[in-house]
């Protein structure tokens, strides 16, 4: 014959088989009702409809000029003396690779 072990749990002083859980600390699974027919569990009910959301009319941009800046972004370029630079190392990788064949 098999022997079920337990223990006293520490919390509520109740026995308590080992492997399961508790009886006195475990909360019951919360019963949901049954879904309306006809009604997905995506869709919301109307309690929201009032909360005074803004409209349809937002203008993006007006909100970003606002909020960050009144200037607009400057156009992100690479200055002309990096691409020379850029050209003499190329020459130079090219001439010592060349030359040294």
């Amino acid at each position: 014959m098999r022997e079920t072990l337990s223990y006293r749990c520490p919390y509520c002083d109740c026995d308590v088989q080992v492997g399961s859980p508790c009886p006195g600390c475990v909360k019951p699974a919360p019963r949901h009702p049954p879904a309306e027919p006809g009604k997905k569990s995506w869709q919301q009910d109307g309690a929201g409809d009032g909360l005074d959301l803004p409209d349809n009319d937002f203008d993006y941009d007006d909100f970003v000029a606002r909020e960050f800046s009144r200037a607009p972004h400057r156009r992100l370029a690479v200055a002309w003396y990096w691409w020379l630079l850029a050209v003499f190392v190329l020459i130079a990788f090219l001439a010592t690779w060349i030359f040294h064949f």
